[in-house]
């Protein structure tokens, strides 16, 4: 369940929920190699939507702030 107040910031910041994992190589700005292999070890939360991995951006949020805790 997503908490209320990482639902407003994702929406006020116009982030998408899922991200093609290219494209999210490329929006942070690492290296696409790199990121696909976050995907194959399952370092960062992903959905398989046919053949495509999309890294579930409201997760990898949520598993970043219980981090910070």
């Amino acid at each position: 369940m997503i908490d209320e107040q990482l639902a407003e910031r994702i929406k006020d910041l116009n982030w998408p929920p899922l991200m093609e994992w290219r494209e999210f190589a490329d929006w942070v700005r690492v290296d696409r190699d790199i990121v696909e292999d976050w995907v194959k070890r399952a370092w960062i939360p992903t959905h398989r939507i046919g053949r495509h991995h999309m890294v579930n951006i409201v997760r990898l949020l949520q598993q970043l702030e219980e981090k910070d805790v």
